[in-house]
């Protein structure tokens, strides 16, 4: 599907012409008494009005073309959803335009990989996980990252209210299903960093379904805290979640990249995006009603309007942390993608070193 974004442009010319008038005048005539009237004379001649000149022709005003917006695309790693809410307001406000972009959205899905769309150059840009990003970076594909606009990771770890489960340190003898990737890395690395020994729960290997949650055959169950939250709520079942980024193990997700070749020679486009998206998510914050209308918009066949709320509610919470606020939102930290490579190392296969400075730039924030 594409998505364009619409604009304005103001021009004024302003044009003055100067005419010249030239003053005409005349004499009066004299009179004498009546008694044998003397010969009066002649009425002086008056001079004939001097010619004015014609008005100055002026020219006709130029006009001049309005700037051509720069074309780009931008592919999501995932389906359209709330999730995406700060890209798609920014499309449907005119946020993009504003930064003389058209932007053609693309969704994603379960067999269409951003990084792999980007580095081939079918994409201009793409959302994906820090992870993903370092991963790359490890084998040589030349990306960069310009913004992470979710500060918080949302991957987690969630268990029933009801489950008796409270505290990390209440991990220990349960079992927690899980399936590879992002959230059970970080998972591991909070309940490692916070004292809780890893074989002090049982582990199996889940697929992406509650049931075996909301049914008990499971104790815990890695997730996305801005999704299958929502998700077990609308079932009716409470639920408490753990996000490491709460526990010291501080990633972010949703970063925005391109190729290193097309930020060294696009530096305003690229810092344009992360400008108008910024804006999207500011005013998501400040419009929630509005943003979700625009959200169920993009993709109404696949979209209910009361589950995207929540997850709106959700992601909010993480993108909007006092460190964005502070320093704009999509803000990123050298350190945060040092812990990155340190988690991957560890729980993720990644076995060479990565020069984070390498990955991302702070260029679109620096000034």
């Amino acid at each position: 599907m594409r998505l364009t974004g619409h604009g304005r442009c103001w021009l004024a010319l302003f044009v003055a012409a100067a005419l010249v008038v030239a003053a005409c005048g005349s004499d009066d005539a004299s009179t004498t008494t009546a008694a044998a009237p003397e010969t009066t004379a002649a009425p002086a001649t008056t001079s004939a009005p001097e010619t004015t000149a014609a008005p100055a022709t002026t020219s006709a005003p130029e006009t001049t073309a309005p700037p051509e917006l720069v074309s780009v695309s931008l592919r999501l790693p995932w389906f359209l959803g709330s999730q995406f809410a700060g890209e798609l307001v920014a499309q449907e406000k005119g946020f993009f335009t504003d930064e003389g972009l058209e932007v053609t959205i693309n969704p994603g899905g379960f067999d269409t990989n951003s990084i792999t769309l980007v580095a081939a150059g079918t994409d201009t840009f793409g959302l994906h996980d820090m992870n993903s990003l370092v991963f790359a970076a490890s084998e040589g594909i030349p990306l960069i990252t310009a913004a992470a606009f979710l500060q918080k990771h949302p991957g987690a770890v969630m268990a029933r209210a009801d489950s008796g489960i409270e505290t990390l340190e209440d991990f220990a003898g349960a079992t927690i299903g899980f399936h590879e990737g992002g959230p059970w890395m970080l998972t591991q690395a909070m309940m490692v960093k916070n004292g809780v020994d890893l074989d002090s729960v049982d582990k199996i290997t889940v697929g992406f379904d509650l049931t075996p949650l909301l049914e008990g055959d499971i104790d815990l169950y890695t997730v996305f805290a801005t999704n299958e939250p929502v998700m077990a709520g609308l079932q009716g079942v409470d639920t408490t979640v753990w996000v490491p980024f709460d526990f010291g193990v501080e990633t972010s997700a949703n970063a925005l990249f391109t190729t290193k070749g097309y930020f060294e020679d696009n530096p305003d486009v690229v810092c344009g995006m992360v400008r108008a998206i910024a804006r999207g998510w500011e005013y998501a914050h400040e419009n929630p009603d509005e943003t979700t209308d625009i959200v169920v918009a993009s993709d109404p066949d696949n979209l209910d309007r009361n589950t995207q709320r929540l997850v709106l509610d959700a992601t909010l919470a993480h993108v909007r942390t006092p460190e964005s606020i502070e320093n704009g939102m999509g803000f990123m930290t050298a350190d945060r993608w040092q812990t990155v490579v340190d988690v991957l190392q560890t729980y993720g296969g990644l076995e060479v070193d990565v020069d984070v400075g390498g990955v991302f730039t702070d260029a679109c924030f620096s000034s």
